[in-house]
């Protein structure tokens, strides 16, 4: 009987038609695209807090507005360059919709400088405020703050009631 004597490390032939090879890719683009997602996420989050900040910082700001000229108002000592305005008729939209009456050269609005500079307030434009005498009798006022973020498309406006007894 023929002695038979196997090899080491040598293993009979199959064929091989590289399968772990296209599995191998195929994991490879499941690991990219999960990558490309987590990164896509993580921007979107950090934009979505970004702009919050920014509204933020614009809702304080137009907050502030609107208490300082309350305060100026209510005190007396109301500072030159702050109007009492009176309300359009009907048809027209309202003073405070109005762009151009929140523009730096109007004098329709007046620019609260309390915050100190647009870059110490971290916004693109001082926030200002309006007045209008909304009734003679009793005097009641509106009073409007207008503030704009960082991003010139931040802008938020606050509105608030005076009513003197």
């Amino acid at each position: 009987m023929p002695h038979f004597r196997p090899t080491r490390g040598t293993l009979p032939r199959r064929s091989e038609r590289g399968v772990v090879l296209i599995i191998a890719l195929i994991v490879l683009v499941l690991i990219t695209i999960v990558s490309v997602m987590a990164i896509r996420s993580t921007t979107t989050d950090e934009r979505l807090a970004s702009n919050a900040r920014d509204r933020d910082k614009a809702f304080q700001a137009a907050e502030a507005a609107v208490r300082a000229c309350l305060q100026a108002f209510n005190g007396g000592s109301v500072p030159a360059g702050l109007r009492v305005l009176t309300p359009t008729a009907s048809p027209n939209p309202p003073v405070w919709e109005v762009a151009d009456n929140w523009d730096a050269s109007s004098t329709n609005s007046y620019e609260v400088p309390a915050l100190g500079t647009t870059s110490q307030a971290g916004l693109a434009t001082l926030p200002r405020c309006m007045v209008e005498q909304l009734n003679a009798t009793p005097a009641s006022y509106r009073v409007t703050g207008r503030a704009v973020g960082a991003s010139a498309d931040t802008v938020v406006m606050l509105q608030a009631t005076l009513t003197e007894e």
